[in-house]
């Protein structure tokens, strides 16, 4: 007989085939997923509200904290795109390189892992790749190389950052709950930054040499060489103020560890998108049109409502008790030495961030490590298996096209153009990456366990 965890459990499993599968839309698939396990928990009695109603102990398995990041960085996005300043970088890195399709990729690679430090890098990629394709179509070059290093890189760079990936923004979110005041901004650029470094370097190298061929092609058109990329800016004092408040909020999240404010990391990215927003103060408003309205529409959404219904899905298996088994499997098997379960832990999350996206794997995995240490009894800290879950899942999602949101986004852009991803090209170029990089990762973690990962 199927008993009602086990009800959860398949609930739970379907919701995310069609999620994979993307058979409906992987923002419908969750919430589909959701109010399946509304309706039969209502019917049932399965979960343990502790005198709540059923819909409010849903709401609080959603991380309001990780949407509340995204959602302020979103809008600080939205706002620089539309007063041209990523096309003037695209345009500004198009003529440092010369049309030389190597150094364009060195230049828009390194511009999108660095604006990933401080935006998302889902969001990153939802600017750049555009505009990557619009260059690489008028200078008839093949868009894929620097289309993929684009999505790796920002994978890879965005390890370092607590903002550049959705993964991290969780496992903060859950570390600061338990007290661990090292995972915030800083944290996060002290203890990963030179790791990724090393990662970012070998992921470049590896891609110098697997697109040897490509670098040496001559672009036939270099019209893009002479445009003026101050064209491509639309409001320079709009992007000006923008970027002097993006800069205040960054600083920000850094003064919160050196100063201990008792303000929340959401709620700096939210105040600071307001700010930017009154500063912005556009002339011309219109009750159904204008400014605000252009910036709701860039903002993703059905990002965030994916991120909710995600978060009540692995809420609902956690809560009928199946996080704990695999958390006391993982620790029978690897619990004896605390440095073999955080490499396990990195190897585990890659393996499986390929296979599956890293954010819901990330989103199942958090409770997993939680309960982990619980069942050691205080005997394992959980501030090492954070971070090898963080190197693991950031690492792992270049694997294949499905690993990252990031990539998912990449691949669906190249389609505008004349030559799309395909899974084989990305496996061949993103696999070994992987691979690469959880070296290096597992090597800092072995040598740096009790120092920097404690």
């Amino acid at each position: 007989m199927v008993s009602e965890p086990q009800v959860v459990l398949a609930i739970f499993a379907v919701s995310f085939i069609l999620i994979l599968s993307e058979f409906v839309h992987r923002t419908i698939a969750a919430w589909f997923g959701s109010t399946l396990l509304l309706f039969y928990g209502h019917a049932t009695g399965v979960f343990d509200t502790q005198s709540e109603t059923l819909e409010h102990t849903m709401l609080g398995w959603i991380e309001f904290e990780v949407i509340g990041l995204l959602l302020g960085m979103m809008v600080f996005a939205a706002i620089l795109e539309l007063c041209g300043f990523f096309e003037f970088v695209a345009v500004k890195a198009s003529k440092m390189s010369g049309g030389d399709p190597w150094r364009l990729i060195v230049l828009l690679g390194t511009f999108t892992t660095l604006i990933s430090l401080v935006i998302d890098n889902v969001t990153a990629i939802i600017i750049i790749a555009p505009v990557t394709l619009r260059i690489c179509n008028k200078l008839e070059i093949n868009p894929i190389p620097p289309l993929m290093a684009e999505a790796i890189l920002s994978d890879t760079g965005g390890v370092a950052s607590m903002v550049g990936d959705p993964p991290n923004v969780m496992i903060a979110a859950q570390a600061h709950s338990m007290g661990l005041e090292q995972f915030g901004f800083n944290g996060f650029l002290f203890r990963l930054g030179i790791l990724t470094l090393l990662a970012w370097v070998a992921t470049l190298s590896y891609f110098r040499w697997y697109y040897r061929d490509w670098r040496n092609q001559v672009p036939s058109d270099l019209e893009l060489l002479l445009e003026d990329e101050w064209d491509a800016v639309t409001d320079r004092n709009l992007m000006n103020t923008t970027l002097a408040i993006l800069g205040l909020t960054v600083v920000m999240f850094s003064a919160k560890e050196f100063l201990h404010l008792e303000i929340a990391i959401h709620a700096i990215a939210l105040a600071g998108a307001g700010l930017a927003l009154i500063a912005a103060r556009p002339v011309e408003e219109e009750l159904g049109e204008g400014f605000i309205n252009d910036v709701v529409d860039k903002v993703e959404w059905q990002a965030l409502l994916f991120f909710a219904g995600l978060f009540i899905l692995v809420g609902a298996v956690g809560e009928v008790g199946y996080l704990e088994k695999m958390a006391n499997w993982i620790f029978e098997n690897f619990g004896d030495d605390e440095v073999v379960l955080a490499v396990a832990i990195i190897w585990v999350s890659a393996i499986c961030s390929a296979i599956v996206d890293n954010i819901p794997f990330t989103a199942a995995m958090i409770p997993v490590i939680v309960s982990i240490t619980e069942a050691s009894n205080g005997e394992i800290s959980a501030a090492p298996l954070f971070w090898a879950l963080a190197m693991g899942a950031g690492f792992g999602g270049n694997a294949t096209p499905i690993g990252s949101s990031a990539n998912v986004m990449t691949v669906a852009i190249s389609e505008r153009g004349p030559r799309p991803i395909t899974t084989n090209e990305w496996v061949r170029a993103g696999l070994p990456v992987m691979v690469i990089t959880c070296i290096v990762a597992t090597v800092f973690m072995i040598l740096f366990h009790g120092v920097l990962y404690s």
